[in-house]
């Protein structure tokens, strides 16, 4: 009997402990700007990017839920990695969205799934030759000014340049970088860290 009670409280702990996998601390703000702590999960794989439009949940109590953009502002994990409700896309349809950069101006970053077809082999000799649909991850851009939430703008890679003159025409040295490709679309993170660092000083 003892046993038993052993090996009982072994398979519940193990399914516990399992429920909970890719769980980490932090920390949700609800639509009237309460904080609540908990245990978030927002990635099916710990190597796969953060689902943009919903994530689980964990309260204090233990109760469990899934959590969309629409139901609060935002969430933070480990008490450093931020994301944001935002409305993206042509419908401006709310997602979760990550701080990568913050002060003057705020880079968020925003993670697409899109399915695509793709050939396996071109190889007549090769049994293997038929499509299958794999999965596309794309990364977007988004810049807004700190004192203005009306100011979000997406930054696509073809507009790069003069979105970004756009939004820091005060900084000449920057400018001039970004003007003879010096900082280019793949360095928009070092960039808005460079100006925000430049408008702190101002």
């Amino acid at each position: 009997m003892k046993q038993f009670l052993l090996l009982l409280c072994f398979f519940f702990l193990s399914r516990l402990a399992f429920s909970q996998a890719g769980y980490e601390f932090g920390y949700i703000i609800n639509n009237s700007g309460d904080t609540i702590k908990g245990k978030i999960k927002d990635r099916k794989f710990t190597t796969s990017p953060a689902n943009s439009g919903k994530i689980k949940f964990i309260d204090a109590g233990g109760k469990q839920r899934k959590i969309t953009p629409d139901q609060i502002k935002g969430y933070c994990r480990k008490g450093s990695v931020f994301y944001q409700t935002l409305p993206v896309g042509r419908e401006s349809k709310l997602q979760f969205t990550k701080i990568l950069e913050r002060g003057n101006v705020i880079l968020f970053g925003y993670t697409t799934n899109t399915f695509v077809s793709v050939n396996r082999s071109n190889d007549p000799h090769k049994k293997d030759t038929e499509d299958r649909v794999v999965e596309k991850i794309d990364f977007e851009y988004f810049y807004q000014r700190s004192k203005d939430p009306n100011s979000l703008m997406k930054v696509k890679k073809d507009k790069f340049e003069s979105v970004s003159l756009f939004y820091f025409k005060d900084d000449a040295e920057l400018i001039k970088k970004i003007e003879d490709k010096s900082l280019t679309y793949h360095d928009i993170e070092l960039i808005v860290k460079m100006y925000n660092e430049f408008a702190a000083k101002k």
